[in-house]
């Protein structure tokens, strides 16, 4: 996330606000003699969640961090990878006399976000840290107002949906979140967070920031609307635990197979994630690895054929997925393979897939991995 950038001419009672080494200043008021320059320029605040990593490790709770803050589990799950953020904002507040500053107030904002994959209604809590009040800062009045964009609502909430004057008390509250979707239009958006600031006889000043990008969609009939961070890496069952296709004989091992060469496409951890196709990309798979005019040659029927029995036909099942981007001839052997399994694991599979995808609002575009077993 990153602060707005701006340059004003401060007067010569000002507020000026700096983030994390970012100076924001409020607009000139007009009614004082002389006149101060004020540059603000842009910062980036980094996530304090652990993205895409299989385990979580404890870290130390740092000076006026919110008790629990950021709690994640060891190891990580796709729910929570996909669904929770966490960052913090500090920000110095700057109480200036004719370009002479005269106080200081330091505060941390932090922020924990859980989306929700079931609903497009979400609540993130958020901390406002006693303040460090030096000089002439006490008494500076802060309003919160979170925004979110086209098609979403926010609310602030708790001790931050009215102004609170910035002391040595914590100040906690939400921010309330409605995502408007509909079928075949998903949407993405972000939060951005300000922070204004007032004191008698100074001009105001502000804060702001945005957080990381989220999308709500209405794609899966079964699972319905929800809202993830889709630049998460998925996993297929989940971070430690073997996907059922694991399990599927045929289908298994020939994951395994393409997932031990030397790409280890989709295996957990490797640089070459799967990433999910586009209805027609598969359709297209499809017909280069395992079209019509692919037949089964001797050896590759290993199981019983039987006639009166419609699953125990042979069926062509190719990894990469055709319903990925790494699918059809994207890649050459060893990094592709296909295997005639019977056709009940292909459609198992299918529907492993498709559940996979729904749950987690697995997109076009969006990444994962299988987690099959060695």
């Amino acid at each position: 996330m990153t602060f707005a950038n701006s340059k004003l001419i401060a007067t010569a009672a000002t507020l000026t606000i700096a983030a994390a080494g970012t100076i924001a200043a409020s607009a000139p008021s007009g009614r004082a003699s002389g006149s101060n320059e004020i540059i603000v320029t842009t910062s980036s605040i980094t996530s304090d969640f652990s993205a895409n990593n299989f385990k979580s490790a404890a870290a130390a709770q740092r000076a006026g961090e919110p008790a629990g803050y950021c709690k994640q589990p060891n190891p990580m799950t796709t729910a929570v990878n996909r669904t929770m953020d966490c960052y913090s904002a500090p920000v110095q507040v700057d109480v200036k006399k004719n370009g002479r500053t005269v106080g200081t107030a330091k505060f941390t904002a932090w922020h924990e976000i859980h989306l929700n994959l079931k609903s497009v209604k979400w609540s993130e809590k958020i901390t406002v840290s006693k303040a460090a009040i030096t000089g002439n800062a006490k008494g500076i009045l802060t309003t919160f107002h979170p925004s979110c964009g086209s098609g979403c609502q926010v609310r602030a909430g708790g001790g931050l949906a009215s102004p609170f004057t910035l002391n040595g008390s914590a100040h906690t509250g939400s921010a309330s979140h409605t995502f408007t979707v509909s079928r075949g239009h998903p949407r993405s958006s972000h939060t951005r967070y300000e922070f204004d600031f007032k004191k008698p006889g100074y001009t105001s000043g502000e804060a702001a920031y945005v957080g990381s990008t989220y999308r709500c969609d209405d794609e899966d009939r079964q699972y319905g609307a929800g809202c993830v961070y889709p630049t998460r890496i998925s996993v297929e069952k989940d971070w430690t635990k073997l996907s059922d296709m694991a399990n599927l004989p045929g289908i298994g091992d020939n994951i395994r197979k393409v997932q031990r060469a030397g790409l280890h496409i989709g295996r957990p951890g490797s640089t070459v994630p799967l990433t999910r196709a586009t209805k027609a990309k598969a359709e297209e798979n499809r017909k280069e690895v395992c079209g019509p005019s692919v037949r089964p040659k001797p050896g590759d029927i290993w199981w019983t054929v039987d006639p009166s029995d419609d699953g125990t036909k042979p069926s062509c099942d190719e990894y990469p997925f055709a319903e990925t981007t790494q699918g059809g001839n994207t890649y050459n052997p060893p990094n592709r393979s296909i295997k005639w399994v019977p056709l009940k694991e292909n459609r198992q599979q299918g529907g492993i897939l498709r559940t996979f995808f729904g749950r987690y609002h697995l997109l076009p575009g969006d990444k994962f991995y299988v987690q099959a077993g060695q």
